[in-house]
């Protein structure tokens, strides 16, 4: 559950989508050297928040809730920055 927060606290965080590559395993035992080249990273894609973007990490929070004892987040990863493929600002 997402609760906002009041307008003299105005959400200082921005909803981003990052498009990230992943290392991907192989589930076979055995592959043909023909095929090993097929076998490729993974593309994948998360919504959340940017609560902090360094120049070799990028913490993003999924949900999160805010009252007078502050904000607490979930769904929180932290992502080396060279595995991010792109970064959209959504409104």
């Amino acid at each position: 559950m997402i609760f906002m927060t009041s307008s003299k606290n105005k959400f200082q965080y921005k909803q981003v989508k990052i498009t990230w590559w992943d290392i991907c395993s192989s589930t076979e035992s055995w592959i043909d050297e023909a095929d090993i080249l097929n076998h490729d990273v993974s593309v994948c894609e998360d919504v959340g928040y940017i609560y902090k973007k360094t120049k070799d990490k990028l913490w993003l929070f999924t949900s999160y809730a805010e009252d007078e004892e502050g904000l607490e987040v979930g769904g929180l990863t932290c992502f080396p920055i060279k595995v991010i493929k792109k970064i959209e600002v959504l409104k």
